[in-house]
C-alpha cells in the first residue's frame, strides 16, 4: 500500500502526471457542470461571469461612457446616453433592459423610424463592434433577467401574439446571444425564429452555450457583417403579421394595448408607465 501511494506520489511530480490529473479534474468539472447546466449551473456561470466581466470591464465602460458624452455633446446625436426598453422575460415577466445608445431617432415620411443601419452613429457602430453598447446589460444578467445566452429578448406588444407554442421560448431567460448566431442568417422569418427558440428551450446545453457565445465573438472578431436575424431585425412581429396580411389592423392594435397593460399592471411607478406610452419599442439587436 505504501509502494503504490509512494509511485502515485512519484507520478504526479512528473509534468505528464500532473497535466493528466489536471486534465482529469477539468473533464469531471465539465461533466458535473453539463449534467445539471438546465437546473443550476447555468445561472451560477451567469452570475460568476457577469460580476467577473462588471469589474473587468469597468474601467473600459468608464473611458467609454466619457467619450460618448463628449461625442453626444459635439453631435447632439441621442437624446440620451443610454436606452431602456421593457421585454417579456422568463415565463412571460415584464424586465427592463438598458444599452447604450447608438442610434439616432430619425423617422421616415410615414411617422416609422428609419431602419437601424441608416440611424446608427459612427461612433455607436463601433462600440456595437466592440460589444461595449452591452455592458449595461451585464448587472441584468446578474440579478437574473437575462442570461448570456438564450432565445432572443422580445417585445410585450410582440409577446401577446405569440401562439402556445411560440410562447416556449419564455421558458428559459432571454439571452444577448442567441442560438441565430449560428442557426440564423438573411433569410430567417419570425417562424423560423420560433422554431429555433423552441429547440434551444427543449436541450438546453452547456457546450452549445459555449459554442454560441464563442460563435458570437468570432463574428465580432472577424468583422462578419451577415444579418443573422433577417426579418426580425427590423420588423417586430405584430407588425410582420400585418404586412403578410396575417392580423388585421385593429388585431395589431389590440396586441399594442395588450402589451401596455401588462407593463400598467407589472410597473409601480408613474414614470414608468410614461416612459412606455411614449417609447418606440425596438428589438434589442
Amino acid at each position: 500500500m505504501t509502494n503504490l501511494l509512494a509511485s502515485g506520489a512519484g507520478f504526479l511530480s512528473t509534468a505528464w502526471g500532473l497535466t493528466l490529473f489536471i486534465l482529469l479534474d477539468i473533464a469531471i468539472l465539465l461533466v458535473v457542470l453539463a449534467l445539471n447546466y438546465r437546473w443550476l449551473f447555468k445561472r451560477v456561470l451567469d452570475i460568476l461571469f457577469s460580476a467577473l466581466f462588471m469589474a473587468v470591464f469597468l474601467p473600459f465602460f468608464l473611458v467609454f461612457l466619457l467619450v460618448d458624452a463628449i461625442y453626444n455633446k459635439v453631435q447632439n446625436a441621442y437624446k440620451s446616453l443610454f436606452v431602456s426598453d421593457y421585454f417579456a422575460g422568463k415565463k412571460g415577466r415584464v424586465i427592463r433592459i438598458t444599452v447604450f445608445a447608438t442610434e439616432r431617432t430619425e423617422r421616415g415620411e410615414d411617422g416609422k423610424l428609419l431602419p437601424e443601419r441608416e440611424r446608427v452613429t459612427p461612433w455607436g457602430r463601433f462600440m456595437k463592434a466592440c460589444g461595449m453598447k452591452y455592458y449595461p446589460c451585464l448587472p441584468a444578467v446578474f440579478t437574473g433577467k437575462l442570461s448570456f445566452v438564450g432565445p432572443r429578448p422580445m417585445t410585450l406588444t410582440d409577446a401577446a401574439a405569440l401562439s402556445e407554442e411560440g410562447s416556449v421560448r419564455f421558458s428559459v431567460r432571454p439571452g444577448l446571444v442567441s442560438s441565430l448566431e449560428r442557426y440564423g442568417g438573411e433569410s430567417l422569418t419570425w417562424p423560423d425564429m420560433f422554431e429555433e427558440d423552441a429547440e434551444y428551450a427543449a436541450h438546453l446545453s452547456l457546450f452549445k452555450d459555449v459554442s454560441f457565445f464563442m460563435t458570437k465573438i468570432a463574428n465580432r472578431l472577424r468583422g462578419d457583417t451577415t444579418q443573422h436575424l433577417g426579418v426580425c431585425a427590423e420588423t417586430g412581429y405584430v407588425e410582420w403579421l400585418a404586412e403578410t396580411g396575417a392580423i388585421t389592423e385593429e388585431e395589431s392594435r389590440e396586441y399594442a394595448e395588450a402589451g401596455s397593460e401588462k407593463l400598467r399592471s407589472a410597473t409601480k411607478t408613474d414614470s414608468d408607465r410614461r416612459n412606455f406610452e411614449r417609447r418606440d419599442f425596438g428589438q434589442l439587436r
